[in-house]
């Protein structure tokens, strides 16, 4: 059969068949036509559902919506396309008409609430920020009555007083049945820094959130950052994911408080405290030694004091760490006065090899509060120590799979690159990827000798770089040579290419 191209029809033809196809979707023989619209419902909640960005929710259902009659009508009788709630500044009435159309469209269904009311011209100043707790008001007195659906919360603001209202009128909610997911931040790290007071003062009274914590019944996830709440009645409890970061220390729960609130997470999976965590009284003993926690996989751990991050994790017991991220926050707050993580790096490597089992005659690291030797994936973020305490640290990391490091100063990198790539450290190493520019690939071409050649017993590496702008493209040409030489694969990102 001849093959039909553009040039063999004429147009008359293509009069014709446009005809055609307009006859069969009026007479409902055309593909589209015949999905029923159940089908066609459920094909609309996915296209809506598959994405990461609240934004898109709100894209995609009004240009389904805006298709065509049908498929505007199946998609208003679809109350899953408009249960995603987006709110940001400024806030204009055509976002509040919106929200009101969607919350009538999403009947019973649960709801995810995404506000954003941060202002990138903001000049950090507190009292002149354009989004106050009057506009939070606003919002509020729109949402409050459909507390009962919240599913999902996020609210993400420059300053405290719209955090403030919002945990003043949720503590007028006396039930909020499907609520699973709690994320508030107030976005200023500064407030982390050591010494510094929480502002404004007069604000600082904790609010006793949802009814003094009674209203949750389904709570999972919570992320607080910069935000406190009445710790004593936070109805902090059954969670599986708790997130707690950048805080002024003077507003952090007690160590008693501390202990409660974990005590009432067996079940918790993951856990991130970077800043401050528990206020610590060394005089005061705490209600428990050990916090265990045996379902606990991931931890992130960012510290502005080596002492105290060493208080704080000696309470700690995780025999089932899998991944664990440790950060030196006080060097992005003032990189001009960064820690000696030393012997934070130190203690870690000692807890590893301490039995906290009485029934063990000998000590043992299975036991240890930190199963250093269990580790799949580890990141290591802008730590200043003697190269002897990382390498002795990176030693018990035998099962290691992905390593991130970020920020480490040359000496650093001298003392553990080269058996990173031969396999000497960390034998099993799958990925191995430097996070950030501070690292330049001249730095790192620096810390590698000539002929290096990776151990073959050892599985095949990958090394990920993200390149620093001023690096040469003879510098990365010659890093990336030289590790391939070595059977290592290269992958560059950011502004260099191999």
């Amino acid at each position: 059969m001849p093959s039909v191209t553009l040039n063999s029809v004429s147009g008359d033809s293509f009069v014709n068949v446009r005809k055609l196809n307009a006859g069969r979707y009026l007479h409902g023989t055309s593909t589209i036509a015949t999905i029923p619209d159940e089908l066609l419902s459920a094909i609309f909640h996915v296209a809506t559902h598959d994405f990461h960005d609240c934004y898109d929710a709100i894209f995609h259902a009004t240009t389904i919506s805006h298709v065509c009659q049908r498929w505007r009508n199946v998609s208003l009788s679809t109350s899953s396309l408009w249960t995603v709630i987006v709110l940001t500044f400024p806030t204009r009435r055509t976002q509040f008409f919106r929200t009101v159309d969607w919350l009538a469209r999403s009947r019973s269904r649960p709801l995810h609430l995404y506000m954003d009311f941060r202002d990138p011209a903001w000049n950090w100043d507190e009292a002149s920020h354009c989004f106050g707790w009057q506009n939070m008001e606003n919002v509020m007195r729109l949402i409050l009555p459909y507390a009962h659906r919240w599913q999902k919360v996020e609210l993400l603001t420059d300053t405290w007083a719209p955090i403030f209202t919002f945990l003043s009128y949720t503590s007028r909610i006396k039930s909020a049945p499907m609520l699973q997911d709690v994320l508030l931040s107030r976005c200023n790290a500064f407030f982390a820094a050591k010494g510094e007071l929480f502002r404004p003062s007069a604000m600082r009274h904790p609010v006793s959130w949802f009814g003094g914590g009674s209203a949750f019944h389904s709570l999972r996830r919570v992320s607080l950052a910069g935000v406190h709440v009445n710790w004593i009645n936070s109805g902090l409890s059954g969670l599986l994911e708790l997130e707690l970061k950048y805080h002024a220390s003077e507003v952090m729960p007690t160590l008693h408080e501390f202990c409660d609130i974990i005590s009432a997470c067996p079940e918790l999976e993951r856990l991130s405290i970077l800043g401050w965590g528990p206020q610590i009284d060394v005089n005061v003993a705490p209600k428990q030694r050990t916090l265990y926690l045996p379902h606990l996989r991931d931890f992130a751990f960012g510290f502005i004091d080596v002492d105290y991050a060493i208080d704080l994790l000696s309470l700690f017991y995780l025999p089932a760490l899998e991944t664990f991220s440790l950060e030196d926050i006080s060097s992005s707050l003032d990189p001009s006065h960064p820690c000696d993580s030393s012997r934070l790096l130190e203690y870690l490597t000692a807890a590893h090899h301490s039995c906290t089992t009485s029934f063990h005659p000998f000590p043992c690291a299975t036991c240890g509060p930190y199963p250093l030797s269990s580790l799949r994936s580890l990141e290591l973020h802008g730590l200043t120590s003697c190269g002897v305490s990382l390498r002795c640290f990176l030693q018990e990391t035998a099962t290691l799979d992905h390593l991130v490091l970020s920020g480490l100063d040359k000496p650093n990198l001298q003392a553990i690159i080269p058996d990173l790539i031969a396999a000497a450290l960390c034998p099993s190493l799958l990925d191995l990827k430097f996070n950030d520019t501070g690292p330049t690939i001249a730095a790192l071409l620096a810390s590698l000798p000539v002929g290096i050649v990776r151990n073959s017993n050892s599985p095949s590496m990958r090394v990920i770089v993200v390149a620093n702008a001023a690096d040469s493209d003879d510098a990365t040409h010659e890093f990336v040579h030289l590790l391939r030489t070595a059977g290592v694969e290269a992958m560059i990102l950011g502004n260099a290419t191999c």
